[in-house]
C-alpha cells in the first residue's frame, strides 16, 4: 500500500472517531452539561466555603487579640490629677492600655472573651476564647461559671483543646473542694494511651489531688507508683521528695 493510501486511510479513521465522538455529545448533550455545570458549582462552592471559613477565622482572631490586649495590660494606680504634679505633660488620670485593679482588668477582658467564644464557637480562636474566659472567670472566684464555659469544650475536636479544658476544669473543682470528680478525670486521663501527655505527670496531678483532698495513703501510693514504673522520668525525682515530705 502506498504511503499516500496509508495517510488517507488514517485520515478517514479520525474523521470517522471525531464524527462519532460528535454523534454521542449530540445525544448526550443534556447529559454532559449537566456534569459540567455540577463541577463547576461544586468547584465554586469550594472556592467560597474557603473564603467564608477564612474570614470567619480572621474574625474570631480579631475578636480574641483585642481580648487578649486588655488581658496584657498593666494594673496600676491613677495617675494624680493634671497640673498637680512637677511633670506639666502628665495628663493625669488612668493610662490607656492600664487598669486600677487586677479585678477591673479581669471584668474588662471577661466580655471580650465571651463575645469572641459565642461569636464563632467551633473555630480555634474562639475555643482559645472560651478558655481565656473559664480561666478568668475561675480567676474572679465565679467557679461555677467557669466550669460551665470548660464544660463547652471538653468534647472540642481539637484535642488540645479538649486536654486544656479538662485539666482547667480539674484545677477549678479541686480549688472548689470538688475532689471526688477532679480524681475520676484525672485516674482517666492517666490511664489513656495515646501518650498525648506523659503519664507520670498526670500521677502527679493525681497525687496533688489526693493531698488536697487528705487521701494521704493514696497520695503516697500513687508517687510510688511514678518511682516505680518510671524510674527514668524526671517526675520521679519531685516523687520522691513529695514522698519524703508525705513522712515527716
Amino acid at each position: 500500500m502506498k504511503t499516500s493510501e496509508r495517510h488517507h486511510l488514517k485520515d478517514n479513521e479520525l474523521a470517522m472517531a471525531v464524527g462519532a465522538v460528535q454523534s454521542w455529545l449530540e445525544q448526550h448533550r443534556t447529559t454532559v452539561l449537566g456534569v459540567v455545570a455540577a463541577v463547576v458549582l461544586i468547584g465554586g462552592g469550594l472556592l467560597g466555603y474557603t473564603a467564608w471559613r477564612d474570614s470567619v477565622n480572621n474574625k474570631a482572631a480579631a475578636l480574641l487579640a483585642e481580648a487578649m490586649v486588655v488581658e496584657e495590660g498593666q494594673v496600676q494606680p491613677p495617675a494624680p490629677p493634671a497640673g498637680t504634679t512637677n511633670d506639666p505633660t502628665s495628663p493625669g488620670g488612668q493610662l490607656p492600655g492600664t487598669y486600677p485593679t487586677l479585678q477591673a482588668k479581669l471584668e474588662t477582658a471577661l466580655p471580650k472573651f465571651v463575645a469572641a467564644a459565642d461569636a464563632y464557637p467551633t473555630t480555634r480562636a474562639g475555643q482559645t476564647a472560651r478558655l481565656h474566659a473559664a480561666e478568668t472567670l475561675a480567676r474572679l472566684g465565679r467557679r461555677d461559671e467557669a466550669i460551665a464555659q470548660y464544660d463547652q469544650l471538653v468534647g472540642s475536636s481539637d484535642p488540645l483543646i479538649a486536654r486544656a479544658a479538662r485539666l482547667g476544669k480539674v484545677s477549678v473543682q479541686l480549688a472548689a473542694g470538688q475532689f471526688d470528680p477532679a480524681v475520676a478525670t484525672l485516674k482517666e486521663m492517666a490511664e489513656q494511651k495515646d501518650g498525648a501527655l506523659p503519664a507520670e505527670a498526670m500521677l502527679m496531678e493525681l497525687a496533688r489531688a489526693y493531698r488536697l483532698a487528705g487521701r494521704t495513703e493514696d497520695a503516697r501510693k500513687t508517687l510510688t507508683q511514678i518511682v516505680e514504673q518510671h524510674a527514668d522520668s524526671p517526675f520521679a525525682t519531685d516523687a520522691k521528695a513529695e514522698i519524703a515530705k508525705l513522712k515527716s
